[in-house]
């Protein structure tokens, strides 16, 4: 591989590793908040229809 893509693949798994990263300190810190409970307050139909 030339070096240029090898720094592209570096690239990609450095930002993987803090997505995943990012997402678990994000889960352990609202664990005690369930999505039923968001939902309620943030209906799916409210974001689908948009008033202009």
């Amino acid at each position: 591989m030339t070096q240029s893509m090898m720094s592209f693949v570096v690239g990609i798994v450095v930002v993987l590793c803090l997505v995943i990263f990012t997402a678990a300190r994000y889960r352990r810190e609202h664990k005690d908040q369930s999505v039923a409970r968001w939902l309620d307050t943030h209906p799916i139909k409210n974001w689908l229809h948009h008033k202009h």
